[in-house]
């Protein structure tokens, strides 16, 4: 009998209940079950905490300018899990991911336990970038690195992104602990780039990279960037590095924070073509930098009213996203927070970040069992001093849509799961309200 899509799904997301096993063992003999794909296409390998999806889109699209076939693999996803999977910037089609889950599904028998979701996912990406002929696969970790189920590559090059407290409860309660784990990527001999750090968290990373012998580049020493200018549209700035010099920019990823994860980008872009043998262009960085897109980071999806869409979760990402309001909207603005959370981010936390840019904020609940009810981010916020009422995320949509709203901005964020429920049923055009 064959298993249809629906059955296959099902199958796939019962797996998010058995929650994370970090661990490479099971991901080794489920890939070795398969052929050990991972061994058929080279690979970037990208981990951090805040800004690693960013970074990956930009790393894949400019391979992709360099002329080479690219995979990409990250998380979470937005709408559909095909997101996470993708051949030359675009999602894998329906009839490819179902055939590669299908030949993931059919060998878990003989595994020592069934795989979690990630474990699958990490096989159904491994094996469909090596079946489609993928050259370079732009790896994002899921969580930390040294037991994250990608950590079976060895890369042309390992990328660190900037590290923030996150997933404590897995990583270690300190930048020094959670950094020792992304540090785990690093392969002996093989080149790594490192995005702007905290002191602590720099000294770990540099350090195991000299006891591994890694050629390191430090990403805010070799790329410059300056004459930014900002708005709604996207941003413009100068771009250098140390051996070319790029001139202006352009780029519809907005926000400060940004720069961090271009200048990072771009770095591990030459690393990378030398390791390939190829020679990075400037024109070939500007137009990476233009046709970039990242969804829901900083995304404007609306000029009127301005409504801007952030997955910020966590401390990090927060800081970002009020900054980002700060430049976007001035000082002294202020505007409506749409907020999701899960039940293990620091929420207390994010909305006091981000109280000096909320009027009101519409707390909601999303569809997964680790979401925190309406009701207790309501009280959440009201204990902080933040005017809050729970609502439906509908009925939140509609008072957008229906102009009810006031202030100078509308702002969707606290939740990966929110900003996928946001577009999935009534994405808002730009300059439509």
């Amino acid at each position: 009998m064959t298993t249809t899509r629906d059955a296959r799904l099902q199958d796939l997301f019962t797996r998010t209940k058995m929650g994370m096993k970090p661990g490479l063992e099971l991901v080794r003999e489920l890939l070795a079950e398969l052929g050990d794909p991972q061994e058929r296409f080279l690979s970037v390998h990208v981990a951090g905490t805040n800004g690693k999806g960013s970074t990956c889109a930009i790393l894949e699209q400019g391979l992709r300018e360099m002329g080479l076939r690219t995979g990409l693999f990250t998380s979470p996803h937005l709408v559909t899990v095909n997101e996470r999977v993708r051949l030359n910037g675009q999602p894998v089609e329906n009839e490819e991911f179902d055939r590669w889950l299908g030949q993931v599904q059919e060998v878990e028998g003989r595994l020592s336990r069934l795989p979690t979701f990630f474990e699958t996912l990490t096989a159904v990406a491994f094996l469909g970038f090596a079946e489609s002929g993928v050259q370079v696969a732009v790896l994002e970790t899921g969580m930390g690195g040294r037991l994250d189920s990608t950590n079976v590559v060895t890369p042309l090059v390992s990328v660190i992104t900037r590290i923030d407290m996150d997933h404590q409860q897995y990583l270690g309660s300190t930048l020094t602990a959670i950094a020792g784990e992304k540090a785990g990527i690093l392969k002996h001999g093989r080149p790594a780039v490192i995005g702007a750090q905290a002191l602590e968290a720099e000294s770990v990373l540099r350090t195991r990279a000299e006891e591994l012998e890694c050629p390191l580049r430090l990403a805010p020493l070799s790329v410059s960037l300056s004459s930014r200018v900002q708005s709604l549209e996207g941003q413009r700035f100068s771009l250098s590095t140390d051996s070319i010099d790029v001139g202006k920019v352009r780029t519809s990823l907005m926000g400060e924070y940004q720069m961090e994860n271009i200048a990072t980008a771009v770095a591990a872009l030459e690393v990378t073509a030398d390791e390939l043998g190829l020679t990075l262009e400037a024109e070939t960085i500007k137009r990476t930098l233009a046709e970039t897109r990242w969804a829901a980071r900083g995304e404007v999806m609306s000029l009127s009213p301005a409504v801007i869409v952030d997955v910020a979760h966590n401390p990090g990402g927060a800081r970002a996203l009020a900054e980002l309001l700060k430049e976007l909207f001035g000082r002294s603005a202020k505007g409506t927070l749409i907020l999701a959370s899960m039940k293990d981010k620091e929420t207390d936390t994010v909305l006091k970040i981000l109280k000096p840019h909320i009027e009101t904020v519409y707390c909601v609940s999303v569809e997964t069992e680790r979401s925190r009810s309406a009701e207790e981010l309501a009280d959440m916020a009201t204990r902080l001093g933040i005017p809050a009422l729970p609502v439906a995320l509908a009925s939140a949509r509609k008072r957008v849509h229906s102009g009810e709203i006031q202030g100078d901005f509308v702002c969707v964020t606290g939740s990966v799961y929110l900003a996928g429920a946001w577009a999935a049923t009534g994405q808002v055009e730009k300059g439509e309200a």
